[in-house]
C-alpha cells in the first residue's frame, strides 16, 4: 500500500488574503453555532500529531485487502502542520474531486452576487401586434435554465414569453437565432473517453444550456401484446426523435434496448417489455444544446399563444427594438450544485467562466491556466496539480493528496471561506455526494466531496474537531482490484474513522451541556461541586477511562469522558462542572489538573496522586491537616511507570511527604465526626511499594454524618457509602486516609 512520508510535517499557511469582507447571511449561521458550541483550549497547549491516527487507518486498509493505492492527506489548520500523512506526494487521479478546485478558483474569481446572463434581443419592427424581425437569443453560461428551481423545465421560458408579451407582441414573422458563442471550444471535452458523450453526466457542454442538456426518456408497456411500447419523452419540446422497434410482449420483463444516434438527437428503441413489467427511466444527453434550447423556447411560444411564422430577415445593425436580460440563480448556486451533488455540466460551466473572466475567453484551455493562477496565488505548487477538465471524469488528471489539503486549508481561511465549507456536501443530501456517510449520526462533524470513476474512489474535505480545531482531509484510492461499492466504503469508513478521532470528546460534550442546563444548579464552587458529585451517581465506573485523545502517543481514549470513570476522573470531572458555566469550558478546566506542562502527553500526566495531582495543583486543593495524624515518607516509582510504557523517564523514582490519618484514628474520626458538615476530599493510602494512594473520592458530611461519595471498582459505578462502612472493609488494604480541600477558585 505504500510508506508513511518521513518529511517535516510542519507547513505554515500564509497570511490571509486581503479584499472582500465575509458576506453575512443565513448559510453561516449553522456553521458559526458550530463552532461557538465546539470546546477550546483555555490556554495554549503544546502537542504533536498523534502517530497513532495513521497506524489506525492503516491497519483498516489493510485488513480489507481491497488492493490498490491509498494516498491521505491530513492538515491541522490550527496548528498548520499535517496530522496525518500516507503516500501524499504521490500522483492520484481525483475523480470529483476535482470539482474543489474549479469552485475554489470561482468564489476567489466572481463577487458572491454574480448571475450568469441569458439576454433576449427583439430585432425589427413592430406593426401591429406583429413582430417583423428576430429573436436573437445570447447564451451567457448559465446551466440552470432546468427544472432545478422550478416546477418543471417550462416554467424558467415563461419569463421570456411574458416578456416578449408585455410589448404587445403575438407573431413572429422572422426568425429565432441562438447563439452560445460566450464559450469556445468543443462542446465535448477532449479529455473524455468516448462513452461519456453518451452519458448524462457526459452531456455537451454549451453556453446556451436547457434542463442540464438532457432529457427523460421513460419506456412501459404498450396496450397489449404486440403494441409498440408507451414512450414518454420529459420535458416534451419536439426536439427527439424516436424510432420504437420494440414490442410489448406477455410476462413482466423489461428487455429494453436503447441506442443513441450520433450528431442529432435521436433513439432507437429495440427489444420487448412485459405486458405486466413496471416502466424503465433512462436520462440521456442532447445534441447541440443551443438548438434544444430554441426548440424549448419555441414551444413555450406556441403554448402562450405566440405565433411564430419563418421567414427571411435581412440582417440589421441597428439598436434592439427591445433587450431583456434572464438570470435563475447565483454564483453559490453553481458552486453548491457542483459540490454537493457533483453536476459536471455545472464544473465545466464555471471552469470556462474563469477562463472569460481572468482571461477574456471562455474556453476550458482558458479556463484551466486561470485555475493554475489561482492556484499559484494561494501559495501552492502547481506542478502539483496536473488538470484537464473541470469536473474531473477525465482520467488525465492527477493531484498530490498533500496539495489537496493545503488548498482546502487555504479556502477555509479565505475571505470567502464559509461561503466553500457551507457549499460541499453532508450526510442525507440529495444528489450522488450526499447518498455518501448516510449512516454517519454526527453529520455536523464533516464537509466533504466524493469522487468516483472506474478504478479511483475518493473523499476530500473537512473535519471539525471537539477541540475547535478544523482539518482539511484528502483521501483517495487508485487501482483497487475489488468492487466500486467496496472502494466507495473503504473511503467512507476512512473519512469516519478520522472523524471520530477529533471528536473523542463529543459525547461528553453532550453530556455535560445537559448537567450544566439543568436550572436547579446552585451559583456557589463548593455547592455545585457537591450537586454535580451527586448528579454523576450512577455512572459506570471504567478503571483507565480517558487518554490524550487526538493527541496521543500512547492511550488514544478521550481527554475528557463524562459517561464512564474511574476514583480521579470522577473528582476531576466534578470540579471541571462545577467552575464551568458553559459546556465548551469543561474539557479545558480539567485538562491543567491532570497534567503538569503545557504538552499533553503521557508522560505529562499527573500520574501519582499525592506526588503528582495534589502536589502540582496547590491552587486546586490543599491537604487538611487534622489532630492525630502523622507524616508518611514514600518512594514513587515514575521512572518504571514510563519506562513500561517504552517512555524515558527524566528520573527513576521520587519522594513525597504528607501527612495522613492513620487506620485506626481514621476509624475512629468515621465513627465520631468532629470536622463538621463539609464537603472534602479522601484518598487511601496504601503500604504497596512505589505508590502513595490506591483510591479516592469525595467525603460528603452535609447530613452531619461522613458518606464517601466515589467511583468504585468494586460497586461498578459512582455511588455513596456510609464512610466508616466502608473504611472498615479496607482494613489491611490501606494503612490510613489522608484529607484534602478544595479551594475555590478566583472570584468564586
Amino acid at each position: 500500500m505504500g510508506q508513511v512520508n518521513s518529511k517535516e510535517t510542519k507547513v505554515k499557511l500564509p497570511p490571509l488574503k486581503k479584499g472582500r469582507k465575509q458576506k453575512g447571511g443565513v448559510i453561516f449561521f449553522a456553521f458559526l453555532l458550530l463552532f461557538l458550541t465546539l470546546p477550546s483550549f483555555a490556554k495554549e497547549w503544546h502537542t504533536e500529531p498523534s502517530p497513532l491516527l495513521l497506524k489506525d487507518l492503516q491497519n483498516y486498509v489493510d485488513s480489507t485487502h481491497i488492493g490498490g493505492q491509498v494516498g491521505i492527506s491530513i492538515y491541522s489548520i490550527r496548528n498548520q502542520r499535517f496530522e496525518a500523512q500516507w503516500n501524499d506526494t504521490e500522483w492520484f487521479t481525483p475523480a470529483s474531486c476535482l470539482k474543489l478546485i474549479v469552485t475554489a478558483a470561482a468564489l476567489d474569481a466572481f463577487p458572491v452576487n454574480y448571475y450568469p446572463t441569458t439576454t433576449l434581443e427583439v430585432q425589427g419592427a413592430l406593426r401591429g401586434k406583429t413582430l417583423r424581425g428576430a429573436l436573437n437569443v445570447v447564451g451567457g453560461g448559465d446551466p440552470n435554465i432546468s427544472d432545478r428551481f422550478f416546477p418543471d423545465a417550462m416554467t424558467p421560458l415563461l419569463a421570456w414569453a411574458d416578456s416578449i408579451q408585455s410589448l404587445g407582441i403575438d407573431t413572429i414573422r422572422g426568425d429565432i437565432t441562438v447563439s452560445d458563442t460566450f464559450f469556445t471550444g468543443p462542446r465535448r471535452p477532449t479529455a473524455w473517453e468516448s462513452h461519456h458523450y453518451n452519458t448524462w453526466y457526459g452531456a455537451e457542454i454549451s453556453a446556451l444550456s436547457y434542463n442540464d442538456n438532457t432529457f427523460n426518456l421513460s419506456v412501459g408497456p404498450g396496450e397489449k401484446p404486440g403494441a409498440p411500447p408507451v414512450v414518454t419523452i420529459t420535458p416534451d419540446v419536439g426536439y427527439v426523435q424516436v424510432f420504437n422497434k420494440a414490442r410489448t410482449v406477455k410476462g413482466g420483463a423489461n428487455r429494453i434496448g436503447v441506442s443513441q444516434h450520433e450528431g442529432v438527437t435521436a433513439i432507437t428503441l429495440t427489444g420487448r417489455v412485459g405486458a405486466d413489467a413496471a416502466s424503465r427511466m433512462w436520462i440521456l444527453p442532447v445534441r447541440n444544446p443551443a438548438l434544444y434550447f430554441r426548440t424549448a423556447l419555441m414551444k413555450v411560444l406556441e403554448q402562450q399563444g405566440i405565433v411564430y411564422v419563418k421567414e427571411a430577415v435581412k440582417s440589421s445593425k441597428e439598436k434592439p427594438l427591445k433587450t431583456f436580460k434572464f438570470t435563475t440563480a447565483p454564483l453559490m448556486a453553481l458552486v453548491e450544485e457542483t459540490n454537493q451533488r457533483s453536476q459536471n455540466l455545472h464544473a465545466e460551466h464555471l471552469l470556462r467562466h474563469l477562463g472569460k473572466r481572468v482571461y477574456g475567453k471562455g474556453s476550458a484551455e482558458a479556463g484551466l491556466r486561470a485555475e493554475k493562477k489561482f492556484l499559484s496565488g494561494m501559495g501552492l505548487d502547481t506542478a502539483d496539480f496536473d488538470l484537464h477538465d473541470g469536473c474531473g471524469l477525465s482520467h488525465d488528471n492527477r493531484i498530490k493528496p498533500q496539495s489537496m489539503a493545503l488548498l482546502l486549508a487555504h479556502m477555509a481561511r479565505h475571505p470567502y471561506g464559509k461561503d466553500y465549507v457551507a457549499s460541499l456536501a453532508m450526510p442525507g443530501l440529495d444528489g450522488a455526494t450526499g447518498k455518501r456517510l448516510r449512516s454517519f449520526s454526527d453529520e455536523d462533524l464533516i464537509r466533504y466531496k466524493t469522487g468516483s470513476i472506474n478504478g479511483v474512489q475518493g473523499l476530500s474535505g473537512y473535519i471539525f474537531a471537539n477541540d475547535g480545531d478544523t482539518l482539511a482531509a484528502a483521501m483517495w484510492i487508485n487501482g483497487f482490484r475489488a468492487p466500486s461499492e467496496t472502494a466507495s466504503h473503504l473511503m467512507d469508513s476512512l473519512f469516519s474513522r478520522a472523524t471520530l478521532w477529533y471528536s473523542k470528546e463529543r459525547a461528553a460534550t453532550a453530556t455535560a451541556f445537559k448537567l450544566l442546563s439543568r436550572p436547579d444548579a446552585p451559583p456557589t464552587y463548593i455547592d455545585r461541586l457537591r450537586y454535580f458529585s451527586k448528579a454523576l451517581e450512577g455512572t459506570p465506573y471504567s478503571l483507565g477511562p480517558t487518554g490524550e485523545g487526538r493527541y496521543a502517543n500512547i492511550e488514544s481514549l478521550p481527554l475528557v469522558d463524562l459517561n464512564h470513570f474511574d476514583c480521579v476522573t470522577f473528582i476531576e470531572s466534578s470540579v471541571g462542572l462545577a467552575v464551568s458555566r458553559q459546556a465548551s469550558d469543561v474539557v479545558p478546566s480539567i485538562l491543567p489538573i491532570r497534567y503538569h506542562s503545557d504538552t499533553l502527553t503521557y508522560a505529562t500526566r499527573n500520574h501519582f496522586f499525592v506526588g503528582d495531582w495534589l502536589g502540582n495543583n496547590r491552587q486546586w486543593f490543599r491537604i487538611l491537616r487534622v489532630p492525630r495524624d502523622t507524616l508518611v515518607h514514600k518512594i514513587l516509582y515514575k521512572g518504571k511507570l514510563l519506562s513500561a510504557k517504552g517512555l524515558t523517564p527524566s528520573t527513576p523514582d521520587t519522594a513525597v511527604d504528607f501527612s495522613y490519618l492513620p487506620y485506626d484514628r481514621a476509624l475512629e474520626l468515621a465513627g465520631h465526626w468532629t470536622l463538621g458538615k463539609r464537603l472534602l476530599g479522601i484518598a487511601f493510602v496504601t503500604k504497596i511499594e512505589g505508590l502513595d494512594v490506591t483510591h479516592t473520592g469525595f467525603l460528603d458530611a452535609e447530613s452531619g454524618k461522613p458518606m464517601l461519595r466515589h467511583a468504585g471498582q468494586l460497586k461498578g459505578m459512582v455511588v455513596e457509602q456510609d464512610f466508616k462502612e466502608y473504611l472498615e472493609t479496607r482494613r489491611g488494604k490501606c494503612t490510613g486516609v489522608l484529607l484534602f480541600e478544595f479551594l475555590p477558585p478566583p472570584g468564586q
